[in-house]
């Protein structure tokens, strides 16, 4: 599994441009905002299979 970055940056053509406090906060989620982590994209190279992975920002 290779990490494709942050899972925000791939909701619309601005979003890898926007601060993460703020693009966090269309998640639906209103805690996540306040939390330490951040949701990464990562895909497989062989089979094209994809997966959400929770990282702890330190």
């Amino acid at each position: 599994m290779e990490d494709q970055g942050r899972i925000y940056d791939y909701f619309d053509d601005y979003s890898p441009y926007m601060e993460i406090d703020l693009i966090k906060l269309a998640d639906g989620d209103p805690i996540s905002s306040e939390q330490p982590i951040c949701v990464h994209l990562f895909k497989c190279r062989e089979c094209g299979f994809d997966l959400q992975k929770t990282i702890t920002i330190q």
